[in-house]
């Protein structure tokens, strides 16, 4: 067990709520850049579906050929968890995005209840 002084534990309290408030921060701004990149796929693919009436799918898969980050082409027939990585890969990139969001926001409401403990005493 660790024991700290007065004029220590003031200290840690001060740099914790500092850090409380960072992560409050940041989380919260990566989420919302996270939301506005899901709503520009989402709108991307309303407008597609507004001109032909058919909605085009935008997969992880794409998104990352999109970036640079092709995989390379497979030799052999595809085994159990090769199969399985495909599957996530061809999940709709808009709905990861926006559960990175939630999670985002998640760890903003975290740290706004820390910053709150730490600014009560």
């Amino acid at each position: 067990m660790v024991f700290f002084s007065a004029g220590a534990a003031a200290n840690f309290d001060a740099k914790t709520a500092l850090a409380a408030t960072f992560l409050k921060v940041a989380a919260l701004a990566c989420g919302f850049l996270t939301c506005v990149l899901a709503a520009i796929i989402l709108s991307w693919q309303a407008g597609a579906w507004i001109l032909n009436g058919e909605w085009s799918s935008f997969p992880i898969s794409r998104a990352l050929a999109l970036a640079g980050f092709d995989e390379p082409p497979a030799i052999r027939a595809a085994s159990g968890i090769q199969q399985i990585f495909d599957w996530g890969l061809d999940l709709p990139a808009s709905g990861l995005l926006l559960m990175v969001a939630a999670i985002l926001t998640g760890f903003s409401v975290f740290a706004a209840s820390v910053e709150e403990q730490l600014g009560k005493r």
